[in-house]
Order: C-alpha cells, then sequence, then structure tokens
C-alpha cells in the first residue's frame, strides 16, 4: 500500500469515525472485510470482522439481506429494512457487546465485488411511535380508548358474531347534567368525575369488554357474548357502582347519576353505524325520562 493510499484510509476512518451508523464492508462471500461501529458504543468492530453475516444474524434476516445483497448488486440501487436485534437470538452479537434488544434500520448498497451495509440504532424513535400510536388510540384524560380505537373493534367483533351466530351488546354511557356540573364546580371537577367513573367501570367490566371515551361525557363498553337482557342487567351494576361512587371536591363532595342506553345485534344485517344509532337512541330516551335509568333496545 502506498502512502497516498495509507492517507486515504485513515480520512475514511476519521470519517467513519463521526457517523452515528455502523459501517460493514461486505465481501463477496458474505464477510465482513472491516467494521466501524459509529454511534454503536457497544460494538467491538474487532470481534466482528471477519465474520460473515451468517454468523452474525439469524437465518430468517440472514435470508432477507442475500436477497437484498442480490437485487443491490444487480440494480446498483440501496435498499432499506428495519429490524429487531435481540441477544438471546443472536449469541455473536452478544459476545459483540449486545446486551439488550434493539431497533435498527439496515441499508445495502453497492455493487458485485463489495457491498456496504449501514446499521442505525432507532430505538428511540420506535418507542416514541409507539408512544404516538398509544396516545392516538386513547383518551389522554382518563386513559381510556377512544372512539377512533372503539369502531374497528366493534366492527371485528360484530363481524365474527354474525358470522357465528353469536351475540353482542353496546353500552353508552352519559353523565346526567355534566354541563351544570361543570358550571357550578368547574371544569376540574367534571374531569375528576370522567376519572373516578373510568376506574370504577375498568373494576367492573370483564376482561373481555372494551371500554372507551365516546364523547366529551359519553363512555362507551362493548360487551361481547352479551344479549339483550345480560346487558341491562350490566347496565344496572353501573347505576348501582355510580350511585356508591362520591368524589371528594374542594367545593363539597360530588355525586352524580348516569344514563345508560344499549344495543344488541340484530343479525347478519346489522351494521357498526346502526348499531351506535340505536344506543344512541335509546341513550336519549333514558335521559329524556329524567335520567339515572338504563334503555335497551326492548326494554318498555
Amino acid at each position: 500500500m502506498s502512502e497516498g493510499q495509507g492517507l486515504t484510509r485513515d480520512r475514511l476512518q476519521t470519517l467513519l469515525g463521526t457517523m452515528e451508523q455502523s459501517v460493514f464492508y461486505i465481501g463477496s462471500e458474505g464477510e465482513i472485510e472491516s467494521c466501524s461501529p459509529g454511534a454503536a458504543g457497544w460494538m467491538n468492530a474487532d470481534y466482528i470482522q471477519g465474520k460473515r453475516l451468517d454468523e452474525l444474524f439469524n437465518a430468517d434476516l440472514v435470508k432477507q439481506l442475500y436477497a437484498m445483497l442480490d437485487r443491490v448488486r444487480t440494480s446498483g440501487q440501496s435498499e432499506t429494512i428495519e429490524t429487531q436485534l435481540r441477544p438471546i437470538q443472536l449469541p455473536e452479537l452478544k459476545a459483540a457487546g449486545l446486551a439488550e434488544a434493539i431497533w435498527v434500520k439496515m441499508t445495502l448498497g453497492g455493487n458485485l465485488s463489495e457491498s456496504v451495509l449501514l446499521m442505525q440504532d432507532i430505538t428511540v424513535q420506535k418507542r416514541l411511535s409507539r408512544k404516538v400510536t398509544s396516545q392516538a388510540q386513547r383518551d389522554p384524560l382518563t386513559g381510556a380508548f377512544n372512539r377512533r380505537s372503539l369502531v374497528p373493534v366493534l366492527g371485528q367483533a360484530m363481524a365474527q358474531a354474525q358470522r357465528y351466530d353469536w351475540v353482542c351488546s353496546l353500552m353508552l354511557i352519559d353523565i346526567d347534567h355534566f354541563k351544570a356540573i361543570n358550571d357550578e364546580h368547574g371544569w376540574d371537577a367534571g374531569d375528576q368525575i370522567l376519572q373516578q367513573l373510568v376506574t370504577s367501570l375498568h373494576a367492573l367490566k370483564r376482561t373481555a369488554d372494551f371500554l372507551a371515551r365516546f364523547g366529551d361525557d359519553e363512555l362507551a363498553i362493548f360487551l361481547p357474548e352479551t344479549n339483550q337482557e345480560q346487558a341491562l342487567l350490566a347496565a344496572n351494576r353501573v347505576l348501582q357502582a355510580v350511585h356508591a361512587l362520591e368524589i371528594p371536591y374542594q367545593t363539597g363532595d360530588l355525586k352524580f347519576t348516569v344514563s345508560v342506553g344499549i344495543s344488541t345485534l340484530e343479525g347478519p344485517e346489522d351494521s357498526v353505524t346502526s348499531m351506535i344509532k340505536r344506543a344512541e337512541e335509546n341513550l336519549f330516551i333514558a335521559r329524556q325520562s329524567g335520567g339515572d335509568r338504563a334503555e335497551g333496545d326492548s326494554s318498555a
């Protein structure tokens, strides 16, 4: 190697040392000719150098990487995948320093004689993405699922019930005179009522039931394998549980009641829209009848 080539390699190594990605130079047989760990502080580059892809990664990932290599070497276009690396499944990477599971983005590029694999740790981004997704599915005040989450669950469960001739019900729960409570005691009082109500409903519902915040002062519980009579019994248990609630507050203990509207699957032609509509209509009847009561499709 000439002095000029040595300087070039030194400059290259200096450049690689400033990159966040780990860089692997892959030979024609899949061996790691050289490795720069980048920001992966856990990685022992000397240990990895000389290993083959099929030594470092599991069979499924290696198969995917080799398929990518074939395409990259033919097309000259880079390809990217995201995958999770678990030390328990990857003993060679564990020996190289991988101590905990991480998510990585792998980008392959190169030609017939030499290819480059860039590997970037995206664990933090993945966790943030999951958090944002979770927040998008849940009500931030109560922690209950939101209406956006309820609708697909309801649709899937109804389709299954219709296919196997099962039954299911939907319960909408509305806090009576919620605006008046907020006007008299302040918005914080209303927030505490919603939070306490959700906590009580979680304790009351079955594991298979699905609880969601349906509106500003409305909650919904989807009840699988529950007919109209059983749903009305469940609604009465909700009414009794609310009667027992007394929330300490600076302006005096808060007491409240709820109204409940119930709809039950009517057959193969029923839909999510119609089931929600019937529950809302029955909820309206319960409210107009003075509140603190439950109404269902067949209740008098």
